[in-house]
């Protein structure tokens, strides 16, 4: 299995405090590797210290090629890894044609071209939003405001898109849509890292899957591997079983009544 980058026993401290602890984590390439963990359990941090965006406190980033990327050219890691936060509140106004393009700084420099405009309509199309090309961003509700900045990492030519919580402030269509266009990606060559919530919809979003508590990876691996119920339970402290769909598809479902005693 071919790894974009791992991060070798990465930790990190803010305000005296270990937040990250030990995490080592290898991101196959082309695929989407799902983040899962409880709130506050170092989810966002990690992601940020994989996206160059926080520098960790122990340990480096190593690419395939063994080298540490901490230490690399910053503008040419800009160049293969884009990143998408959970929400963002902008202090200009923006258009969102403008905004998307600005996903592709690093190749066009503050001079965007013909080029770079229609890469943004393309990105734009995949999320179906390409109708609001020429609306305010701070007019979009927060769904909208979500596609608008996933379609500014699609447009941009990164391999590695890593993105917080994408599916938060979608609505159950557009979680169906972006699952598709994610997909699409991948096989386009391109590799995905995000974090999410939603336990049921991992069999049909992951190729491989990581868990993260209290700031400590448990496990990490193919989903079929990783994703197993004593390890969600592990994790979570909710007993689930898996079921087989008549179509294939492995179904997670929660035992409610531990929950309820």
């Amino acid at each position: 299995m071919t790894t974009l980058f791992s991060g070798l026993e990465i930790s990190l401290k803010i305000a005296g405090k270990t937040l990250l602890n030990n995490v080592s984590l290898a991101i196959p390439a082309a695929q989407i590797t799902v983040l899962m963990g409880p709130n506050g359990a170092g989810k966002t941090l990690l992601l940020k210290v994989l996206a160059g965006m926080l520098s960790p406190h122990e340990g480096r980033l190593e690419g395939a090629d063994g080298l540490p990327l901490l230490l690399g050219d910053e503008k040419e890691w800009a160049l293969w890894r884009t990143w998408v936060p959970s929400s963002q509140t902008l202090p200009f106004d923006f258009k969102v044609i403008d905004l998307v393009q600005m996903g592709r700084l690093s190749l066009h420099q503050g001079f965007p071209g013909a080029t770079d405009l229609k890469a943004s309509l393309e990105a734009l199309r995949k999320l179906g939003i390409e109708h609001l090309k020429d609306r305010s961003f701070n007019s979009l509700s927060r769904g909208e405001q979500t596609k608008v900045d996933i379609a500014r990492a699609i447009a941009h030519t990164a391999s590695l898109l890593i993105l917080d919580e994408p599916f938060a402030n979608l609505d159950i269509d557009s979680q169906l849509h972006l699952s598709k266009v994610l997909r699409s990606l991948v096989k386009e060559g391109r590799t995905v890292l995000l974090s999410h919530h939603d336990l049921y919809s991992i069999p049909r979003l992951a190729d491989s899957v990581a868990f993260i508590k209290q700031g400590q990876l448990i496990a990490a691996g193919p989903k079929a591997d990783v994703f197993i119920p004593s390890l969600i339970h592990q994790v979570f402290g909710v007993q689930v079983t898996m079921c087989q769909h008549p179509k294939g598809q492995t179904l997670l479902v929660t035992d409610m009544q531990d929950m309820m005693e």
